[in-house]
């Protein structure tokens, strides 16, 4: 990925919070991390390898293999700032999501929301742009139970009616979701999302005040604009074709999307010593591995997520970036 990412400390400090009443010290979840207490105190944000090697550290010195569920499950609306706050007073359900896909990077910018409508379905989607290691489960736990926490505060009762799909193998503790999550969870699916009636995409906030939310989206709008000002053309691009794979979109596409010729992408691009086609390598790169590492989706059923219409061609790609077959490379797998 073109740029580091930082996060805020508050999540780290909720973090070690949770494991003091476990009996896991402070010192030890921060271990080999450069962080101490005093510079969280004093400090807005860390960086995502930082954020890594915390949450490594914790499943290390937990004994509960569900602790991204637990984590998620102390998530409270507000922990996410002017963004948390923005959601819940929002006007309506897919409000809340809209203020997600559009101010998500103030908090956590390695994830992507997209909101698609499939027939009688209202989907949430989520991509990640970076590989969170170890780490990928607890993040995804973490972050699917407090979406939970944000659409149940909406709804005004528990989601039953709708899914999670998760696009990674069922974990051997998969029997604790059914403690925390209030609807069913599939595994190995194609995306990282969460389905429901299309009848709750209007649902009324019972909640909303309007006042709220006007101030707490004019705080996400100076925070974005704040980010935008830090991050390049590359992040952006990179960012756009990640949410938009299996559209494969081209330059020309891209440009317009950005309201720029594709000369000026190109020039624009060089200046960061990348390219359109870098760019689009390393996101088709990034996502093809993750599936295999992460799924046991056929090669096959891969490619057509990431677009390709011909699974030869998807093959002879990930030859280029990797130096071997999709299925080679599964095969040198850890554990495999």
């Amino acid at each position: 990925m073109p740029q580091t990412k930082i996060l805020p400390a508050s999540y780290i400090q909720m973090t070690l919070r949770t494991l003091a009443n476990e009996g896991i010290s402070a010192g030890r979840a921060l271990y080999h991390t450069g962080l101490t207490t005093e510079f969280l105190e004093s400090n807005e944000f860390v960086t995502l390898d930082q954020f890594i090697k915390i949450i490594m550290n914790t499943m290390d010195g937990s004994n509960d293999p569900a602790i991204g569920l637990r984590l998620g499950s102390l998530l409270h609306p507000s922990t996410h700032g002017s963004l948390g706050w923005a959601a819940i007073s929002s006007p309506c359900l897919s409000s809340a999501i809209d203020v997600f896909k559009q101010y998500n990077q103030i908090r956590m910018p390695y994830i992507l929301y997209a909101s698609i409508i499939n027939e009688n379905q209202y989907i949430i989607r989520l991509t990640l742009t970076e590989n969170l290691q170890e780490a990928h489960t607890v993040f995804v736990e973490a972050m699917l139970m407090s979406l939970q926490h944000i659409i149940e505060f909406i709804l005004g009762r528990p989601m039953s009616e709708a899914s999670f799909h998760i696009n990674s193998e069922k974990p051997f503790y998969a029997d604790s979701y059914q403690q925390y999550f209030h609807c069913p969870v599939y595994f190995n699916s194609d995306y990282l999302e969460i389905r429901m009636p299309i009848a709750l995409k209007d649902v009324i906030n019972a909640n909303a005040n309007q006042q709220m939310y006007q101030l707490a989206m004019e705080q996400c709008f100076e925070a974005a604009h704040q980010f935008q000002r830090e991050v390049n053309i590359s992040t952006e691009i990179y960012n756009y074709l990640s949410s938009n794979l299996k559209e494969a979109p081209s330059l020309a596409k891209t440009a317009e999307r950005f309201n720029l010729t594709s000369r000026t992408i190109i020039r624009r691009l060089k200046e960061h010593n990348t390219s359109f086609q870098k760019l689009k390598d390393e996101v088709y790169a990034f996502q093809a591995s993750s599936y295999l590492r992460r799924t046991s989706l056929a090669v096959d059923t891969i490619s057509v997520i990431l677009g390709y219409s011909d699974p030869a061609n998807f093959r002879r790609s990930f030859k280029r970036w990797f130096g071997q077959s999709p299925q080679q490379y599964r095969d040198d797998l850890p554990g495999r």
